[in-house]
């Protein structure tokens, strides 16, 4: 195999993990960008892209919301977490509905909410912090991502882990950004 063709196969892989935005937090990205792009429906991670690992929220976030929703945009929490109990919580202190036990990047959650909100992919967006569940996850769905940094320095071991890989791809991304990303 030539070099042009290694690195075309790992631009290609580097691709499923590229988000179509990034932003520093959830409470910073634009209603007007949200509205450029036709989105009805917002689904968001909730470790670490909502909450912090002690289960607190921004006041700052929750005023986001608010005003998201004022301008008829759904919420809809899509977790990985396996206690229902938790994600309950959060949902209902930030008036969403939600679903866990989603195992991103498998499709299942998303497949549930789109048939549950009658929404076309071209109007969801999905929010996250992590690019091998969140963002790869909306990428294989078809629908618009958004990486934000993460909440917590502090993170469980699969996390960490995957952090270096992240800003490898990061750097790769930043680096075609300026470039045709096909």
């Amino acid at each position: 195999m030539t070099n042009e063709k290694k690195v075309s196969k790992i631009s290609k892989f580097f691709r499923n993990f590229y988000p179509t935005y990034t932003f520093d937090k959830v409470e910073n990205i634009p209603y007007d960008l949200l509205k450029e792009l036709g989105i009805r429906l917002i689904l968001l991670d909730m470790d670490n892209t909502l909450i912090d690992n002690r289960g607190n929220y921004s006041k700052d976030l929750k005023k986001w919301i608010k005003y998201i929703k004022s301008k008829g945009i759904k919420t809809y929490i899509l977790s990985n977490s396996i206690s229902e109990t938790r994600v309950k919580k959060i949902a209902k202190e930030l008036g969403m509905k939600y679903y866990y036990k989603a195992s991103k990047p498998r499709l299942k959650g998303y497949h549930h909410i789109i048939n549950e909100t009658k929404i076309d992919k071209e109007n969801i967006l999905m929010i996250g912090d992590q690019m091998f569940t969140d963002i790869c996850g909306g990428n294989r769905f078809g629908i618009k991502t958004v990486l934000v940094k993460p909440i917590n320095k502090k993170e469980i071991i699969i996390s960490r882990i995957k952090r270096p890989i992240e800003k490898m791809i990061l750097k790769h991304y930043d680096k075609k950004k300026g470039e045709d990303l096909n």
